[in-house]
């Protein structure tokens, strides 16, 4: 099969969806089917690249957000000449943002069905906008409701957790469902003895540690982490706390650390290479999450496969792959005590952290990403007969075409 992925967010951009796109993207092709990605770019025409493998289909955007969020411009006809110069069986697509929307649209006007891919939900948008409280709780629903007629478009759907297609479906999905996980590899993601060396570059001790890996923004939570860490201070218990990745509240987050008297205790790894991302797990005695909006949790996901126990709020998705008391805890949101309480408990009881890092393990093994890219497949397959309005609809196009592909 020939299979388009249509995302708002890619590399170079780091964050859950670019992630899980990638991985399924890369296991689709592995088992010989030709994939491609359309994307924005980083600049004001569109161009074609190739990166890990993949033609990248890139869509002229403006920077938004520093230098990892760029929006396309006026996206339609980009998109379109994508689709028309690959010319996919099925579209995937995920967030119900500019490109996807565009993709959308054009797969629909050239006869190719689409897979829509759970991405986001709008506790995230939410969380990043400067809205009071009451408007944004009042706003919820409705951008739910907007979120499924999108979804609705789509030939299939796909829930990446049972939760975020329940949702979905509450807010007036009708199309038909299925729920893959994005998966995690567990050659990739496993129990490993400590890096030293890792450890020393970074200056982590032999110290319990706590540890934490994604982005550092609003929706994160990261005050009722930071807050927890202050909290098993001031109860002498001794640790240290491990910080992997970046965003738009890492400074914000430097100087709470720094108000909590907690900055000596707190090391700022940033982004790491692939290798030394799968590796930084061993340096954790427990995986700590305070982030309220997760559709599934890649992040929680690869710690669970790297053997941690897991301390996780007791929202989104998240208690999909937390069993109170087996593989760890779960706290209620902005329970700051809750928090500190589940993590002292594993950092005080050896004997009860090696049977929960191993319950971890058990419960990754449910989401082998072997077992999701065969189940996208199959979604795919069922859909990619569905092409005489594709052959009829490509004609009047002729060979429009990005051109050669160049490696980035």
């Amino acid at each position: 099969m020939r299979i388009l992925y249509a995302l708002d967010t890619y590399r170079p951009n780091i964050d859950g969806v670019a992630i899980s796109s990638e991985r399924i993207a890369q296991g689709l092709a592995r088992r010989g089917h030709d994939i491609a990605v359309v994307a924005p770019g980083r600049q004001l025409n569109d161009y074609a690249e190739i990166l890990e493998g993949l033609p990248v289909y890139r869509v002229r955007a403006l920077r938004v957000l520093s230098d990892r969020w760029w929006m396309p411009v006026l996206p339609s006809g980009g998109v379109e000449r994508a689709i028309v110069s690959f010319r996919p069986d099925v579209v995937i697509i995920t967030l119900p943002f500019l490109l996807s929307r565009a993709a959308v649209a054009s797969a629909r006007k050239l006869g190719v069905p689409v897979v829509g891919v759970t991405g986001t939900m709008p506790e995230w948008l939410l969380a990043n906008l400067p809205l009071p409280r009451g408007l944004a709780a009042r706003a919820n629903p409705a951008l739910w409701r907007h979120f499924a007629a999108y979804y609705n478009q789509c030939e299939a759907v796909v829930g990446v957790t049972r939760t975020a297609l329940r949702l979905l479906q509450e807010h007036g999905l009708v199309r038909p469902g299925h729920v893959v996980s994005n998966g995690v590899s567990l050659q990739r993601f496993r129990p490993r003895a400590r890096d030293r060396a890792l450890a020393a570059r970074f200056g982590v001790d032999d110290r319990p540690a706590v540890l934490y890996a994604g982005r550092l923004d609003a929706e994160k939570r990261m005050d009722v982490w930071f807050r927890a860490a202050a909290v098993l201070r001031r109860r002498h218990v001794d640790a240290q706390y491990l910080i992997v990745g970046d965003g738009s509240e890492r400074e914000r987050l430097e100087r709470m650390a720094r108000h909590l008297g907690i900055a000596g205790d707190v090391r700022f790894i940033g982004f790491l290479t692939d290798r030394d991302y799968e590796h930084v797990f061993s340096l954790a005695n427990v995986f700590a999450i305070a982030s309220t909006a997760e559709l599934q949790s890649i992040v929680t996901l690869e710690a669970a496969a790297s053997g941690l126990p897991v301390v996780a709020v007791n929202a989104g998705a998240l208690p999909e792959l937390v069993t109170e008391g087996a593989n760890g805890y779960l706290f209620a949101p902005d329970d700051v005590d809750g928090l500190a309480a589940g993590i002292a408990r594993i950092l005080q009881d050896n004997r009860l952290a090696r049977g929960m890092g191993w319950a971890s393990r058990l419960i990754a093994r449910q989401h082998d990403i072997e077992r999701s890219v065969r189940e996208y497949e199959r979604i795919c397959s069922s859909l990619s007969g569905q092409d005489a309005g594709l052959r009829t609809g490509w004609r009047k196009y002729g060979s429009q075409s990005y051109g050669e592909a160049t490696r980035a």
